[in-house]
């Protein structure tokens, strides 16, 4: 499993690949029981998660600096160093051993006695080796640590960061009510022994608390439900969609919220799902398959682009911009490294892809601005770039959210969900309409 973990890893670290698709990607290739799956996981995604800290304590025990490593020995040793300090029930002396034979196996046998005579070190200091800066306890960038001071301050920086290190995490599914009830489906999990909470928000919800193969749910071929956040569900809920709607999903891959928008419309009306790559493309078409959606009609478009075959003809567009990712580094760790500078680069994006989603509208229609990341930059003056440029007004979102996410900002036409004070993802999401 180490070789698999250490594709991962070194693509997702030293190439900026995802860790998620690379993950599926070696879990599709290769038919691994359960447990080799989840020891790959968390081996994986941890060593992504703890690497800030991991490199502070290389620095402190080797005379090589960490960005002076070879890429395949940096990537070695942070995987030791996540063995020893968080998988207690393998021997110390193992994940030394197990890492000097990974050494070698990845062409780098001239660094091999480097890497045991560091890890040895590690191991005979172990203890001793606690960073005292919050930043590197939290393994966090430092940049990107002092953002969420800045923003958020100390007490609420500190709860992110605890939610982002969470091993806890659930998956959610969203029930297709059109299909059965949620108390029906309920008493299916329940028959299957499958363990299960209610949605904390949204009442179509189910929070699975255990490690399932979703595949293997039952009704999972039937389209009875889909994964998706119930952070992620709010865009549709705040925008209103009615059935009979022209509804356009301008950046709709993987697919959640054009779901979520087909539930609403009960058959009638017309989804148009868009997006750019046909791997995404084909990914969505499956997922439509499988919920039996046939209201749908998906091609590939650039958001960027303004198309003048749509202009003025829907009644609600969601734009679920590329963003930071910033609300979701629990699950996707290696956003952390790049978000700052990623977001920052996206805000013409962002921008672009919402003034050609407005313009889709009809008078009166309704735009859904939505965003996973709490940079502020990305969010709310976005937003207000949109009222200032694009003829937008934001309308309350109070008379669609539960009440318990009611507050000032909520009122005035924005969300912003907060990972750790909000039992969810970080997620952004307003609702504005046309007037002009």
């Amino acid at each position: 499993m180490r070789k698999y973990a250490y594709e991962i890893v070194y693509e997702a670290m030293e190439h900026e690949g995802h860790s998620d698709e690379i993950f599926h990607q070696i879990i599709k290739e290769h038919a691994l029981p359960a447990r080799d799956k989840s020891f790959l996981k968390r081996l994986a995604y941890g060593t992504i998660e703890r690497a800030v800290e991991s490199d502070w304590r290389l620095s402190v025990v080797s005379d090589v600096a960490v960005r002076a490593m070879e890429p395949a020995v940096r990537t070695i040793l942070r995987m030791a160093l996540y063995e020893i300090y968080y998988m207690e029930q393998i021997p110390e002396a193992v994940s030394c051993n197990e890492a000097v034979e990974l050494t070698r196996g990845k062409g780098a046998g001239r660094y091999a006695s480097f890497v045991n005579g560091v890890l040895r070190n590690v191991i005979r200091r172990k203890d001793a080796l606690v960073p005292k800066k919050n930043w590197m306890r939290y393994s966090m960038p430092k940049d990107l640590w002092e953002y969420l001071e800045g923003q958020y301050g100390k007490k609420t920086t500190k709860k992110i960061a605890d939610h982002f290190l969470d091993p806890n995490g659930s998956t959610t599914i969203h029930i297709d009510t059109n299909k059965i009830s949620v108390e029906e489906y309920r008493t299916r999990l329940r028959e299957q022994q499958v363990a299960f909470e209610d949605g904390v928000y949204m009442e179509d919800a189910l929070r699975l608390t255990g490690n399932y193969e979703v595949e293997q749910l039952p009704g999972f071929q039937d389209g009875l439900f889909f994964v998706q956040d119930e952070s992620s569900m709010l865009p549709v809920r705040c925008s209103g969609i009615r059935p009979g709607d022209v509804v356009v999903d301008t950046c709709s891959a993987p697919g959640g919220k054009s779901m979520h928008a087909l539930m609403a419309l009960h058959g009638q009306g017309q989804l148009y799902a868009r997006d750019v790559g046909t791997n995404k493309l084909l990914r969505m078409q499956e997922n439509f398959r499988r919920m039996q959606y046939d209201n749908v009609v998906v091609s590939e478009w650039d958001g960027m682009k303004a198309d003048a075959s749509m202009e003025g003809k829907a009644d609600v567009v969601l734009a679920d911009v590329p963003c930071s990712g910033i609300g979701i580094i629990r699950r996707k760790p290696e956003i952390k490294y790049h978000a700052l500078k990623r977001g920052a680069e996206l805000i013409g994006v962002q921008r672009s892809i919402a003034e050609n989603a407005a313009k889709m509208l009809k008078p009166g229609g309704v735009l859904i601005y939505s965003t996973c990341t709490i940079h502020k930059m990305e969010n709310e003056e976005n937003v207000l770039w949109l009222e200032e440029n694009c003829g937008m007004q934001r309308e309350s979102l109070d008379p669609y959210l539960p009440e318990i996410l009611h507050n000032k900002m909520t009122e005035q036409g924005m969300l912003q969900m907060i990972p750790g004070l909000q039992n969810s993802d970080g997620f952004f999401v307003a609702r504005l309409r046309k007037t002009v």
